[in-house]
């Protein structure tokens, strides 16, 4: 898939989604740094990622271990630098797993960020980081108020971050 391919079809997924959820949606043009406008004020930038991997070789006493490690990078920078607030929320898409699933999506603020990307392993366990509470959490966007930083949610769920079968999805 070509680099415009790898965004405009979650694109359009994500639109139908922001429609459903009873705002006013106003698709931004390929010039701007966000992608959608919420309600003429809320600014939204979809970000999507291929899983990359690395490989990593551990040795214990005479025996070598070999381990390929998954994960989704999406950046929040633009060529390493962030001078300016340019949204108000990322939607950050992984995708690699089949068909995209829109429920294991992360609606992350603005203000909750913390670096220049977001790192989502993949793994038997759920991703339990910093932006484990923002994934579905689509209502967000409805919302006047940003939320406060608060506790993790619960360990509940299990699987890889992409939505494969292993995935148990937020309810």
């Amino acid at each position: 898939m070509d680099r415009p391919g790898i965004h405009d079809i979650p694109r359009a997924q994500v639109l139908d989604r922001l429609r459903q959820l009873a705002v006013q949606v106003e698709e931004i043009s390929a010039l701007e740094r966000y992608d959608f406008l919420l309600n003429s004020r809320i600014r939204v930038t979809l970000r999507t990622a291929f899983p990359s991997s690395y490989r990593r070789t551990a040795k214990l006493r005479k025996r070598e271990h070999h381990y390929v490690y998954r994960a989704w990078n999406f950046n929040f920078h633009h060529r390493g630098r962030i001078d300016e607030r340019y949204t108000d929320f990322f939607i950050c898409v992984p995708l690699g797993g089949g068909a995209i699933d829109l429920d294991h999506a992360y609606i992350i603020p603005w203000e909750v960020r913390s670096g220049k990307t977001f790192y989502l392993p993949d793994s038997q366990r759920p991703y339990r980081g910093k932006y484990s509470r923002f994934r579905g959490a689509w209502e967000l966007l409805t919302q006047q108020g940003i939320p406060a930083p608060g506790p993790e949610p619960p360990a509940s769920a299990s699987g890889s971050a992409c939505g494969t079968t292993r995935w148990q999805g937020r309810r």
